[in-house]
């Protein structure tokens, strides 16, 4: 595989999640199938929360797969789930969950249930007949076997208290929990990382965490709501079996209330919150999600397959490339992970009969970037990723970025790729949603908050990045587009065109950036921490292989072009000026690059033949010589005792030699605990490989280690004439800065092993099978004919699109250009005759152009700077190439300046692209009446969601475009919540700041301020009148009877009117749960918006949702006869991205030392002060209470009656006027 194989050194199990639960299907439309993959899946939190936050009234078919490395983790999902199914008492769930040691009745509960499931599962068929089998599937075959050894485990662990298997559980908990304690006050204290589930009130629950944390480990239990007599007496066997086997292995880090959202405590809360306390609001929420899981369960069986969830032991990386090739032909099946042999082995019946999802809709990667590397997990993933539909594809990357401390400018997500997003975006085809908006619905103000305390010692920063194709942001891009003058292939997969001798510049540049760190000169100039963490490789050269394939995909090169491309790069290779130490793996590469077919060296071209002797003995009686063959090496597990002494682990790579000849090393090494021994025939020699029946991974495991590699065969073959026994195979630790120490004992080759390649009892060469060639299909779908990307063009077809690179290394995008082939025979005509084409930008990603009275627009892969085009014109040729540069870099650029909020629709459905989905109905409210004296955490995490860059336009009164937006949002929250004084608003309304209040103005409703609790936030539970003006008309006196007791006017400029215009339909959308798009919707109907219908209310919104979903404007008196003609929305802050700008720092934050104001900024003033409420209002010179009051255009604060009154008031007014600007 493409990542480097460990040393597997001391492992940790995993048995509760250590980050809060979020749901999976939050950027997915509400009513729409969903096939959702976790790699890995971890502990069911993320399933449950997901299924709890399903809108109950629009009910689909969810498909969940389940991937983890750990058969541990599956068999106490599987547990957990079985005894929901079962109706095994909530409180009996939430023990064998969370607690290391348990109750006896849990322990009778563990046992029971094993003995059900024991019972049902000799075979993958027998478990799928069951009762649980209709919910609950297996992938593989190995799946079950090994979840069924952990269930005997769990059984035979979980007898009657005096029985001795039941003791030793007990025992082992005991003395695990002991060690662990030990190792705590070694790091110095306790960890408080699971305090990021009560954010966005992080810094005030910080102590009770603390609190809980230690109570935890030291007890063994959360605090029980409920006292038992006897308390616990067994030990939770779900705790103690892992991919190791038995024993306490859980790391010592967990935290038990991480998976739960304890924000709405603390922040509802009038003071201190007891660890009590904390535990029994953690538990009301996960009886809220075994309950949606159960109706859940219970609907399904009468609706047929509305809820599957499947399981798959394995690697991530593994279980991936097997889905994306399960419809190929390998000459030999993936392993199910790193150390064994055992294959993946999809069931047929599964996959082939019952239409187990290869592609999906969403993909969740957890955290596994930290691990494998962020290009690893992207181009494992992306294949895996529908695109058959414009809203599916999405994909979740988490990290937890180290930083030092007072750190929070975290542009160092970017070094974790080796080429520019820009580059990902255009080769892969998917990019993070924040890059275009540049915004985000999701807060990280408590990570930044937490990271600027310098008191704390937590130096991780908690990121969740959303991917998804670029181009499905623009809705000229979809399917269907409303004008019908452009069309592309599934959304917008546009063939690409490279100048090959730039395209060799760039990715020989993204190879040096891969493997330069290599480089020991380079290694020598780095500090002590960066030289710990060399130890840390993620890339190998089958994984730049594999990227090389991807980007031919993608670009649908021609052959010709992609071998000029590869000479190009490969002459680069040869030069190596920045690379002196890189001819070491010169062969792996080019025997990766034959193997994926993406480039065969000359060599690979000629037909080999042994050697004369007496190197012919390797291959005497082979009927062929194949290109490539593999080299199993034995090891002997007591070479393994330097590294099992130590608790690095550290990365391995094998090496063939001769001495004075040739040394070459190979990264791509599989591994497993067994022996070898040969078979097939002298022709055809084959080898059969063993696997240990103990677990080789065990500390204490003494079977022998198979390690193989592919290398070339003439290195081989053309090995000057002399002994072969001169060639030996070896297995080396990889030499970085960390692995240095080992010197000493490995000496300086750290070599652990080596042997002739003669050796017959611990190297055998066996011919190596090339696996056919792989497509991916989401890079590379649809047709790539230009002729197809038009649905009966008005002028003619777009050419492919050229990209150029700039910068001296061609490291960033220059220019996209395109050609417009004129086909229609008037529009040639016209063109001859000196007719001269109109060019505007009406979406992000086309330019359309016009000729005469015909329009059409061509489309490019990503976002383009409209206004900064260079049009050619050859009237001769009949041709229009627009040559146009990129718009990605923001907050130089602005992606979607033109449609800053998009609405993916369908035919059949509508979702927001760059606002996540919420169940208003689901989020606990924020009790307004407990902000009184604690205003800082809510007016902080307000006023944080602008930048530094945009608090300083705001002080220079420069502010503009998504400031704007984000100022009004502020004084709307702070004005409803009256944290900063003054009476309370619940009524607003946008007004344009030039005309003053209107009678057509947008009013918005507040019902309630909601916790938004996966996304670490809170938002308005409101609703939208559109245009005060058209319910003037039927309902005269109810609109009335509001403006008597007050509207507040929110004054707004023209442009983030517009702006407003765009965001409201997303707002509308993500809080979308008891309606759906009818056949007649005004908008999915046509296709999406035009730009001009957001320039007035009229037709803002459908009236698909006008009047639904509106209890919380029945329930107040004087707003119910105005609830038939208001839209539900829901308002959050937008947040700006902290890896895109800096948000805050600490000379600008000044920390105090008290809890309750540590998350306060120097920004605690709403960034539009208080204002009285419209019908108090009087002007500042005159006092007059009457007439048409404008306010002050710069702070919002006062009002005056005239002109002349507020020009007589500036010398008084300007100095407070500024000071709260």
């Amino acid at each position: 595989m493409s990542l480097p194989l460990y040393f597997p050194g001391q492992y940790f199990f995993y048995p509760i999640g250590n980050t809060p639960a979020v749901s999976l299907t939050r950027n997915l439309p509400p009513d729409i199938a969903a096939n959702i993959l976790l790699l890995p899946c971890g502990d069911p939190r993320n399933v449950l929360y997901t299924i709890f936050n399903e809108c109950p009234s629009m009910p689909r078919k969810l498909d969940f797969t389940c991937v983890d490395y750990d058969p541990g983790i599956l068999a106490r999902d599987i547990l957990l789930y079985t005894m929901i199914m079962d109706d095994v008492p909530q409180r009996t769930i939430w023990e064998i969950y969370l607690n290391m040691y348990i109750s006896d009745e849990a322990r009778q509960a563990v046992l029971e249930q094993c003995r059900k499931m024991i019972a049902c599962s000799r075979t993958s068929e027998d478990w799928h007949a069951s009762s649980y089998g209709a919910f609950l599937r297996m992938g593989t075959e190995h799946t079950l076997v090994e979840v069924r050894r952990a269930w005997r485990f769990y059984r035979n662990s979980s007898m009657p208290i005096g029985d001795p298997h039941t003791a030793h559980a007990l025992q082992m908990v005991d003395t695990g929990r002991t060690d662990t304690l030990k190792l705590h006050d070694k790091l110095g204290g306790v960890i408080i990382s699971s305090a990021r589930s009560s954010r966005p009130l992080l810094m005030e629950a910080l102590e009770a965490y603390r609190a809980h944390f230690s109570h935890y480990w030291r007890v063994g239990q959360t605090p029980s709501p409920i006292t038992k007599t006897g308390g616990p007496s067994c030990g939770n066997p779900t705790f103690l079996y892992s991919r190791l086997g038995e024993g306490f292995r859980v790391h010592y880090g967990t935290a038990a209330l991480a998976p739960f959202h304890l924000a709405p405590l603390f922040g509802n809360h009038s003071g201190p919150c007891t660890i009590q306390q904390m535990a029994t609001a953690a538990q009301a929420q996960f009886d809220g999600w075994c309950l949606a899981l159960k109706v859940r369960t219970n609907a399904s069986s009468s609706t047929g397959d509305a809820l599957i969830i499947r399981f798959i032991v394995g690697d991530a990386l593994h279980v991936a490339a097997a889905l994306a090739n399960r419809d190929c032909d390998r000459a030999s099946p993936l392993a199910v992970s790193p150390w064994t042999a055992t294959p993946i082995e999809l069931l047929d019946a599964e996959y082939r009969d019952r239409g187990a999802p290869t592609l999906f809709d969403v993909v969740d990667t957890s955290n596994l970037s930290d691990h494998a590397g962020l290009l690893n997990i992207l181009l494992c993933s992306v294949p895996l990723l529908s695109a058959s539909q414009p809203w599916c594809g999405v994909l979740y990357t988490e990290f937890l970025l180290a930083h030092p401390p007072g750190d929070t400018t975290i542009e160092r997500l970017w070094p974790l790729l080796p080429v520019d997003v820009h580059f990902i975006a255009l080769l892969l085809g998917i990019c993070p949603i924040e890059v275009l908006s540049g915004f985000s619905t999701t807060s990280d103000t408590h990570e930044v908050l937490l990271a600027l305390n310098p008191s704390e010692p937590v130096r991780q920063f908690h990121l969740i990045v959303t991917w998804k194709g670029p181009y499905t942001a623009d809705t000229a891009l979809q399917p269907e587009s409303r004008n019908g003058t452009l069309s592309t292939p599934n959304g917008g997969s546009l063939p690409l065109d490279f100048n090959s001798e730039q395209l060799a510049s760039f990715l020989y540049a993204t190879y040096t950036r891969m493997f330069g760190p290599e480089d020991p000169i380079r290694g020598l100039r780095r500090s002590t921490v960066e030289r710990a963490r060399s130890g840390i490789i993620h890339n190998s050269r089958e994984t730049f292989v594999i990227f090389l394939h991807m980007v031919r995909e993608r670009c649908s090169l021609p052959d010709s072009t992609w071998t000029e491309t590869m000479e190009n790069l490969l002459a680069r290779f040869h030069r190596r000026a920045h690379l002196p130490f890189d001819n070491l793996w010169h062969q792996d590469l080019s025997a990766q690059l034959y193997r994926h077919h993406v480039y065969a060296y000359p060599v690979y071209h000629r037909t080999l033949s042994p050697p004369p002797s007496p190197s012919a003995s390797l291959f005497s009686g082979w009927s062929s010589i194949p290109h490539l063959v593999r080299i199993f090496l034995t090891v002997p597990h007591d070479k393994f005792s330097v590294l099992r002494a130590r608790p690095e682990t550290p990365p391995l790579h094998c090496v063939l030699s001769a001495s004075g000849r040739f040394e070459c090393g190979f990264q791509s090494v599989d591994a497993c605990f067994g022996s070898v021994s040969l078979d097939g025939s002298v022709t055809n020699p084959q080898v059969v490989l063993r696997e240990s029946s103990e677990s080789g991974l065990h500390p204490d495991a003494v079977s022998p280690l198979v390690f193989s590699f592919v290398v070339p065969s003439w290195i081989l073959t053309d090995v000057p004439v002399g002994d072969t026994a001169d060639i030996v195979a070896e297995l080396c630790v990889k030499s970085t800065p960390a692995t240095a120490v080992l010197a000493p004992v490995l000496g300086m080759r750290l070599s652990i092993f080596a042997a002739s390649i003669t050796d017959k009892h611990h190297v055998h060469v066996v011919p190596e099978v090339r696996p056919s060639p792989r497509t991916f299909t989401r890079s590379c779908a649809g047709s790539t004919t230009p002729e197809h990307w038009h649905r009966n063009p008005p002028i003619g077809v777009q050419d492919l699109v050229q990209v150029q690179l700039g910068d001296p290394d061609c490291a960033t995008i220059a220019t996209l250009s395109t050609k417009l082939h004129i086909r229609d025979t008037d529009c040639r005509a016209a063109f001859a005759g000196r007719a001269m084409p109109t060019v505007t930008q009406p979406s992000p990603f086309t330019i359309r152009i016009g000729v005469g009275k015909l329009v059409q627009s061509v489309a490019f892969p990503l976002p383009v700077l409209g206004g900064k085009e260079k049009v050619r014109l050859a009237r001769r040729s009949s041709y229009i190439e627009v040559v146009i540069p990129t718009a990605m870099s923001y907050p130089d650029t602005w992606a979607l300046e033109t449609n800053p909020f998009p609405i993916v629709r369908t035919a059949s459905t509508a979702t927001a692209w760059n606002i996540h989905r919420v169940l208003l109905d689901r989020m606990p409210a924020v009790d307004v009446g407990a902000l009184t004296g604690r205003r800082d955490w809510l007016n902080a995490h307000v006023s944080l969601q602008m930048s530094q860059r945009e608090r300083k336009a705001r002080a220079e009164d420069k502010l503009v475009g998504l400031g704007l937006v984000k100022d009004t949002i502020h004084a709307i929250m702070v004005r409803f919540t009256g944290v900063q004084g003054g009476a309370r608003s619940t009524v607003f309304s946008l007004s344009d700041e030039r005309s003053g209040p209107q009678p057509d103005d947008m009013v918005l409703f507040v019902s309630s301020l909601r916790y938004d609790l996966g996304c670490h936030t809170i938002l308005c539970d409101a609703f939208v009148l559109p245009s005060a003006e058209e319910v003037a008309r039927a309902a005269p006196f109810a609109l009335r009877a509001v403006a008597r007791h007050g509207i507040e006017a929110v004054l707004v400029g023209e442009d983030e009117m517009r702006l407003w215009r765009r965001l409201l339909p997303s707002l509308v959308e993500r809080s979308r749960a008891t309606w759906t798009h009818g056949k007649d919707c005004e908008h999915t109907a046509g296709g999406g918006y035009e730009p001009s219908e957001y320039e007035t209310a009229k037709g803002l919104l459908c009236s698909c949702g006008r009047g639904q979903d509106v209890d919380g404007m029945r329930q107040v008196k004087l707003w119910k006869s105005l609830a038939p003609f208001v839209t539900r929305i829901a308002l959050s802050p937008l947040f700006a991205v902290p890896y895109l700008e800096q948000i805050i720092d600490s000379a600008e934050l000044g920390l105090i030392d008290s809890p309750s104001t540590r998350g306060a900024s120097a920004v605690r003033q709403s960034p539009r002060p208080p204002t009285p409420k419209p019908s108090l209002e009087t002007c500042a010179t005159c006092a007059k209470a009457d007439g048409s009051l404008r306010r002050c255009g710069r702070c919002k604060a006062v009002v005056y009656c005239s002109e002349s009154c507020q020009k007589a008031d500036w010398a008084k007014h300007k100095l407070n006027c500024t000071a709260r600007r």
